[in-house]
């Protein structure tokens, strides 16, 4: 976990989760923009960053144990709220139906956006089995998503750097499941916020609606599946976690 700014006398904690390939060094400037009684903590996995030095994963299971253990051993005397974009949407909701499953506790908020939920069919029609695909395959359907710097490409250096996290993240996002039960209550009561780029594929909002009982809303955002770069659709984000996660505390 790191916090590039921690706010000693802060009142909750918003933890933020990467997308496939990501790190926790794209939320730095959050810490410092987002209001100081809100604590912003970027989840870092393993082989990226500050822990380059440790092995990538791709086990699901245990990079949710991870999460869920230190936040349950370190965070839990804060209220705490999630973000997360594409896989890091996913990757939250699954900790957080852990929490709730292990200490019958759920963020008070969940920011998401990017990404189908986990029982939606158009989600299975998706994925991507990188198991099967060859280096170069791989690498082509990057380029297609688009997010990665042109650069990574052209520079075997920053290839070889960065391939390994990409490659185990993509990896591991098939392993995620949820069993959706529409004859049972959603399994989270937490307000639910999604956004999405105007301009990227068509995600099912009304499968997210399904899995919790709290407030969902939506927002669509100018731009395509990484229109969380934009320096105006950044500020926009700061400004509805900010209202929206101060609204549900009140």
């Amino acid at each position: 976990m790191n916090c590039r700014f921690p706010h000693a006398n802060s009142t909750r904690r918003l933890f933020c989760f990467p997308w496939a390939g990501g790190g926790a060094s794209y939320y730095t400037a959050w810490g410092k923009h987002i209001s100081d009684d809100i604590e912003v903590i970027g989840v870092c996995l393993p082989g990226r960053e500050t822990r380059y030095q440790e092995p990538c994963c791709s086990d699901a299971k245990q990079i949710i144990d991870w999460i869920v253990k230190t936040i349950h051993d370190e965070y839990f005397d804060k209220p705490f709220a999630f973000f997360g974009h594409s896989m890091g949407a996913l990757l939250s909701f699954l900790v957080a139906l852990e929490l709730k499953q292990l200490y019958n506790r759920e963020p008070d908020h969940m920011f998401l956006s990017g990404t189908t939920a986990l029982h939606s069919p158009l989600r299975e029609a998706r994925i991507l089995n990188v198991s099967q695909m060859s280096k170069s395959e791989f690498i082509e359907k990057l380029k297609i998503l688009g997010g990665t710097p042109p650069e990574f490409f052209d520079n075997p250096e920053l290839m070889d750097i960065f391939y390994p996290s990409l490659y185990a993240d993509f990896c591991m996002v098939p392993q995620f499941k949820y069993d959706h039960k529409a004859d049972q209550p959603p399994p989270l009561t937490c307000p639910i916020d999604f956004f999405d780029g105007k301009d990227d594929v068509d995600h099912d909002i009304e499968a997210w609606k399904q899995v919790t009982s709290g407030t969902f809303r939506f927002e669509h955002m100018p731009g395509g599946h990484f229109f969380l770069k934009d320096p105006e659709n950044m500020k926009k984000l700061w400004t509805f976690i900010d209202l929206r996660y101060s609204q549900y505390m009140l």
